[in-house]
Formats: structure tokens, C-alpha cells, sequence
């Protein structure tokens, strides 16, 4: 009985507290990114490992002002070229298990395009300023992050990020470069350091949201869920900006999959609701393939701000295909029928749907 009452207490027991962080100092006015790095004197000097044997060695450091992150770098190299290269990774560890972060890339002349594979979007890349000055000891390397060339960052927890560098010596191009990486084990040394809050001050998230990731034209909340579940547009949202936020080139138009979904349907109070749709159509051949879906999404939206109210299926070989929609408007209910025979019913409560087995079948 003992044992068991422990238990229970364990099981109920709070997260335990964030070991707190001191933030990245923040800058008296906004830097010249020029490479000459007088104007980032206050910045935070980051830890790196030792310098490696052959005496190459990262001089790192970090500062913040208004919504940008500062980086300054000083790369020891007798002979800097345009073959050699600085990469800079972010990371924000706590902003959920879907997160990645981002790998930059710097030259000699400044932003270099990224890797497919662990660059940022595409529109990213005119985000970024960078400018290099060198002599006969190394390079200075001057960076500038906004906002929305970050990876996804924490709703609400602090901004703890991760930031490494990897610098690649080429001597003779087509050699084997020599490389010099502050994170050698994947994390910092010392650990995360911190963003001030001044990043995500004008960012009112909904509560379930943990991370937050730039989009080109606003920005979109993930839940713990790992779905988007809030969007805020810089300008007033329609059903075809919110898909273009939300899901970038991966919203489809449910006219060319034969689907009769509504764009947009209206709640008592007036509100809207704007629906998206995504996955892979299964009825795209001949035969149904169970691999493929369609999915619905639909959001409350009240000007610039988008609130997830439902996901469902819109399109599966055991449903079928949703043909039927009917929103009752003063009781709140909505029905979606399938070409198989299946209904789905769902009550509106404060802000979302809720699926009601009363009727459905």
C-alpha cells in the first residue's frame, strides 16, 4: 500500500524547475556588419574548446539587440582563402521533439548558400548579413541573425539555444581541410547560453503551443503534439494566406482533388473558420492506396491570428471521401459525411470542436 502511494506521488509530481540562464547581453545600438567588430565590445565571449595541435583556434562571441542575434568569430589562419569556410549551427533544445536546427554557411564573401539537408528555408538566406575581414593572423567573421532566420524557438520557456561553429581550413583547394569545431561532442561547452526575451516580445502565443518557427509572411505555433496549432500573419489572414503560412507549398487546393470542402464557414458569433488541407490524395489512381491521406484542418481566425479548432481526416480508403459538410451555426454542431456510409459529428465548445458519438455513425 506504501509502495503504491509512492508511486502516485511520483506520477503527480511537477516538471522540475528550468535551471535558470543569463541571458546574452543586449547591445546599446545596432551593430555595422562590416567585419571590424569594435561595435560588438559588449558582446559575450562564448567557451570553445582547447586549440587544436596545429594551433588553430575559434575566438567566439555573442550579443543580442532588439529581435537580432549578433555573432562575431575570429578564425586563426595563417593563409585564409576563399576555399576555406565558417559553419554556425542553432539550435533551441527545448522547443520540441519535431525541432531541427539550422546550419549556416560563411565564406570570404560573406552568406554562402547551405546544404540541402540542414540549411534553413530558402527564405532564409536574404536574411542573413555577413561581412569578413582579414590579415595575415586570420579572419573576422560578423554575423547577423533577425528573428525569422532562427529555427524554431520556445513559446514560453526560456530562450536557451545552442550555438557551434566548425571552421574549415583549406590550404590548397581539393585538399583535405583541417577542421576546427567548438561542439566536438554535439553540445556546447559549458552548455546552452540564453537569448534575451526581447525575441519573441511582440509574439502572443495561444497556451498550447511550445515552439514558435518564422514563416516568410508571419509565424506558426507548434503544440506538444508536434502539429501546428496557432498562426499570426503580418497582415489580415485569408483561407489562402493562412495555407501558404501554415504549410508553405504543401497546402492543396481540395478542387483539384475532387473534394467539395469548404474554404471558409462562419460561427454564431461570427467568427470564421478557414480550412487547410494537406497529405496525399489515396484515390489518385485506379485503386485506393491505405498508404495515402488526406487531412482537414480547420482554424478560427479573428484578423491576423489563426487558432486550430479541428483536424480530421477529409479523404481515406475507409472513409471514403468527405462530401457532406453542414455547419449549425446558433447550436454548433457540424457534421462531415463520407462517400462509405460514415458520419462524423463534433460540437463547438469555447474554441475548438469536440467529437460527439451522439447521432454518428
Amino acid at each position: 500500500m506504501v509502495t503504491s502511494l509512492l508511486v502516485l506521488v511520483s506520477l503527480s509530481a511537477p516538471p522540475p524547475a528550468e535551471k535558470p540562464i543569463r541571458a546574452l547581453p543586449i547591445l546599446a545600438k545596432e551593430p555595422k556588419i562590416d567585419g571590424v567588430v569594435k561595435d560588438l565590445a559588449g558582446a559575450a565571449e562564448l567557451k570553445v574548446p582547447k586549440a587544436t595541435p596545429d594551433g588553430t583556434a575559434l575566438t567566439p562571441r555573442a550579443a543580442f539587440f532588439k529581435d537580432t542575434l549578433y555573432l562575431s568569430v575570429f578564425a586563426k589562419d595563417d593563409a585564409f582563402n576563399e576555399h576555406d569556410q565558417l559553419e554556425v549551427t542553432l539550435f533551441f533544445p527545448d522547443s520540441g521533439t519535431t525541432s531541427r536546427g539550422f546550419v549556416y554557411r560563411f565564406g570570404k564573401n560573406g552568406v554562402r548558400p547551405p546544404s540541402v539537408e540542414a540549411g534553413p528555408p530558402p527564405f532564409v538566406q536574404p536574411l542573413l548579413k555577413a561581412a569578413v575581414k582579414d590579415d595575415d593572423k586570420g579572419a573576422t567573421f560578423e554575423l547577423a541573425f533577425p528573428a525569422r532566420s532562427l529555427p524554431r524557438f520556445q513559446a514560453f520557456k526560456q530562450l536557451a539555444v545552442s550555438i557551434c561553429f566548425e571552421y574549415q581550413d583549406v590550404d590548397v583547394s581539393g585538399n583535405e581541410p583541417i577542421k576546427t569545431i567548438t561542439c566536438p561532442t554535439g553540445e556546447m561547452v559549458g552548455g546552452p547560453t540564453r537569448l534575451p526575451d526581447e525575441l519573441r516580445k511582440n509574439l502572443k502565443p495561444a497556451a498550447d503551443v511550445e515552439g514558435i518557427e518564422a514563416r516568410p509572411t508571419g509565424w506558426v505555433g507548434y503544440s506538444k503534439l508536434h502539429y501546428p496549432t496557432w498562426a499570426v500573419g503580418d497582415a489580415e489572414l485569408t483561407p489562402e494566406s493562412l495555407g501558404e503560412l501554415i504549410a508553405l507549398d504543401n497546402a492543396i487546393d481540395p478542387a483539384s482533388v475532387a473534394l467539395p470542402i469548404p474554404r471558409k464557414l462562419v460561427l454564431a458569433d461570427n467568427r470564421p473558420l478557414f480550412t487547410m488541407l494537406t497529405g496525399k490524395n489515396p484515390y489518385s489512381k485506379d485503386a485506393c492506396n491505405p498508404d495515402n491521406e488526406l487531412r482537414m484542418a480547420m482554424y478560427v481566425v479573428k484578423g491576423n491570428v489563426a487558432s486550430r479548432a479541428l483536424e480530421w481526416p477529409a479523404a481515406t480508403c475507409a472513409l471514403g471521401r468527405a462530401m457532406r459538410f453542414e455547419l449549425e451555426a446558433e447550436s454548433g454542431q457540424l457534421l462531415i459525411g463520407y462517400t462509405n456510409g460514415q458520419t462524423a459529428r463534433f460540437v463547438w465548445t469555447a474554441d475548438h470542436f469536440e467529437r460527439s458519438e451522439l447521432g454518428s455513425r
